[in-house]
């Protein structure tokens, strides 16, 4: 994460469009804190999906077509109750 962290606070200071109010290291660590949240949030989505999925009566079977369909769909839910799209 770090150092993605790092090559995003690169980019962004190669662009005549940025201007850094603050230190570089400041601003790499909180895109470092903005990536790892957003990684949290992701899996916290795809943890209720499986949840969502495992409630079900008849529950499809893991891996399959149908799995993947309900998976996708309960995760992009999460994206749109959160005000995001997918």
């Amino acid at each position: 994460m770090n150092q993605l962290a790092r090559d995003l606070l690169d980019a962004l200071s190669r662009s005549r469009a940025v201007v850094l109010l603050k230190d570089r290291e400041v601003v790499r660590q909180a895109i470092a804190h903005a990536l790892t949240d957003e990684l949290r949030r992701e899996e916290e989505r795809e943890d209720s999906a499986r949840r969502r999925i495992a409630a079900m009566h008849p529950r499809p079977k893991t891996g399959s077509a149908e799995w993947e369909e309900l998976f996708q769909r309960f995760v992009e839910e999460e994206y749109l109750r959160e005000g995001l799209d997918s």
